[in-house]
């Protein structure tokens, strides 16, 4: 019987190394088949200690990997919701958007919150904010709306770590 999954031999197929400026180390990314290209939306933590999340593609998934030269999300200055970072992304192909929906954990001084952005290109991305306020974190979206509404996995930090799905009629398609 096949395997549903396989850990790949070369693991970790990305390491701090790898990235094309210092950092004290990367963690799991958000990822996407792009169809001639697998894309990682790696979460590096920088030598201050704030993570960010950088563009890594590779025609297998596995080796060759390139690397944006700039942070697609970057703690903002004017984003008060992300002043200790940012991390743990999930990506969602939103076909009524025609856009990536990303999710991902947004840090401040008062714990971690779930925001959410959109991206056509993975070179440029548009913030809608943070949408679950602290103490919540690893969102993941629907790929599609059910009953009208937009949904989302998450889990609040104070609960002993039970998954709630939210959802919303919050259209920007239109």
């Amino acid at each position: 019987m096949e395997e549903l999954f396989v850990r790949e031999k070369r693991n970790p197929v990305i390491t701090g190394r790898d990235i094309p400026y210092q950092v004290n180390a990367v963690f799991n990314a958000g990822t996407a088949d792009l169809g001639d290209e697998v894309l990682l939306l790696v979460r590096a933590e920088s030598t201050s200690g704030r993570s960010h999340l950088i563009v890594a593609r590779s025609t297998d998934g596995v080796t060759g990997w390139r690397f944006e030269e700039r942070a697609l999300i970057h703690p903002a200055q004017d984003c008060p919701y992300e002043t200790n970072g940012v991390e743990d992304c999930r990506l969602t192909w939103m076909e009524d958007m025609d856009c990536w929906g990303i999710a991902y954990t947004a840090y401040t001084d008062h714990g971690p919150g779930v925001a959410l952005a959109t991206t056509k290109d993975f070179r440029t991305v548009e913030r809608i904010g943070l949408v679950i306020p602290p103490n919540d974190k690893n969102a993941a979206l629907f790929p599609r709306r059910f009953d009208g509404l937009y949904a989302m996995l998450h889990r609040p930090c104070v609960n002993g770590g039970s998954v709630w799905i939210s959802s919303t009629g919050a259209d920007r398609a239109s």
